[in-house]
């Protein structure tokens, strides 16, 4: 176990949380502003939401993703967005000149040499995982819940139960899962990540980047190449698509400022989702129904009989003829605002509801966007800005009864109010 700092994940909490509170003081710059702690509020979701917090997902049509050449073992296909490729390419040209010619230490292990262990991944499929996990614990809770259904609508009212007790801390839709911690940070095709490190081992990180000879060139370079460096996983490069250096790479395929990125680069994630939201739950009906099943059946003549019930085969024709846009339209809208922190009443998710199938029915397109806008406001959200500012105001004005009049302490621990730690958002 080390003294100030966490090794490993068998630490108990208050050790842990003490070591990490060391770890983010002795971490802390002020000298390199691209040293950036993205476990801070609205930072967490960095390259994953726009401008209105919806999620996004990499659009690869103008702004194309790119093959990194500089990758730790070959045969390994790394690929990050063709502007931030570029920009690692002089980053690691410059390592490697300063390398050749003494400049740097060329013993240290990640920071002499540049290579990629990680990059872009795609949330597509990151998702399909993630998806193929709920499915099988659906099945095992219908199995031990012995869950029987004749027909879809039926299928649904017992699903939706299930669905709304888990979604808020297990995420069921696409967008809800790009904005989850299950996510990580690499699909936004600005990552990349240096060196296949332990994030939970805060000692080792000490000691091979903070404590390198070149780490201060290191954090001067990527800044001149317009890089973050995750605080909390210091051999993670982020492009900063606001820097005068990262835009300068944008600008030779065309795009001049950080909105043009985000317009050219991403698209909503519940544009192309919604389709495939139907088609999974047409999926999730033939997967958990059984193939027959018998039940007992009351007879008027207070007897009782039992009987066969098969459920009903649908081909896809025949399910999206039965079931339109709108049917699928409102059980998306109820898992969503069920997967998201807002604080709207029943009546207002029913108000929402009806707006959106009313919008929808004008502009399919608009209408569902109109309700990822709305659903996706950050305003109070646990982790948010405007969340931790307004709760550390309202604990700092609320006296403890051993307090003296003029000391006021905070009444409840800190991590109660703050985002996670080190690799919060990450899934690896």
């Amino acid at each position: 176990m080390s003294f100030f700092y966490v090794k490993d994940n068998s630490e108990g909490a208050r050790d842990t949380f003490n070591k990490k509170m060391f770890y983010k003081l002795d971490t802390f710059s002020e000298e390199y502003p691209n040293l950036v702690d993205f476990t801070f509020a609205e930072k967490q979701l960095y390259g994953r939401v726009s401008r209105f917090f919806e999620p996004i997902i990499v659009y690869d049509y103008i702004l194309k993703l790119k093959p990194i050449k500089q990758t730790a073992e070959s045969g390994k296909n790394f690929q990050a967005l063709n502007f931030v490729a570029d920009a690692f390419k002089d980053l690691a040209g410059l390592f490697a000149k300063k390398a050749m010619r003494r400049e740097i230490d060329t013993s240290d292990k990640f920071l002499t040499n540049l290579s990629t262990f990680k990059a872009y991944q795609s949330p597509k499929r990151l998702y399909t995982n993630h998806l193929n996990e709920y499915r099988a614990a659906l099945e095992t809770l219908f199995q031990e819940d012995d869950v029987k259904f004749v027909m879809f609508e039926k299928f649904i009212a017992l699903l939706m139960p299930y669905l709304l007790q888990t979604t808020r801390k297990r995420p069921f839709t696409l967008p809800a899962f790009i904005k989850s911690h299950y996510c990580p940070a690499t699909v936004s095709g600005l990552v990349i990540e240096i060196s296949d490190t332990d994030p939970s081992n805060d000692e080792e990180k000490m000691d091979k980047f903070y404590g390198s000879n070149n780490w201060q060139f290191f954090l001067n370079a990527c800044a001149a190449h317009g890089f973050m460096v995750d605080q909390n996983i210091p051999w993670r490069l982020v492009a900063d698509i606001g820097s005068a250096p990262m835009l300068e790479y944008a600008r030779q395929y065309g795009i001049t400022d950080s909105d043009a990125i985000l317009r050219t680069a991403y698209q909503k994630a519940h544009k192309p989702y919604f389709r495939m939201f139907k088609n999974l739950l047409f999926n999730l009906y033939n997967q958990l129904k059984q193939t027959r099943y018998y039940e007992t059946v009351l007879l008027q003549n207070d007897g009782k009989k039992v009987v066969t019930r098969e459920p009903i085969e649908y081909s896809p024709t025949e399910f999206f003829e039965a079931y339109d846009d709108f049917y699928f339209l409102d059980l998306y809208c109820k898992i969503r605002l069920n997967e998201e922190e807002g604080k709207f009443s029943s009546e207002q998710q029913e108000r929402i509801i009806d707006n959106c199938i009313e919008l929808c029915k004008l502009d399919f397109e608009i209408g569902l966007d109109s309700f990822e806008n709305i659903l996706n406001k950050t305003f109070d959200y646990i982790g948010s800005l405007t969340y931790i500012s307004k709760r550390l105001k309202e604990i700092s004005r609320s006296p403890q009864p051993n307090d003296s009049p003029d000391v006021q302490m905070l009444s409840e621990p800190i991590e109660e109010i703050l985002p996670g730690g080190d690799g919060a958002m990450d899934a690896t």
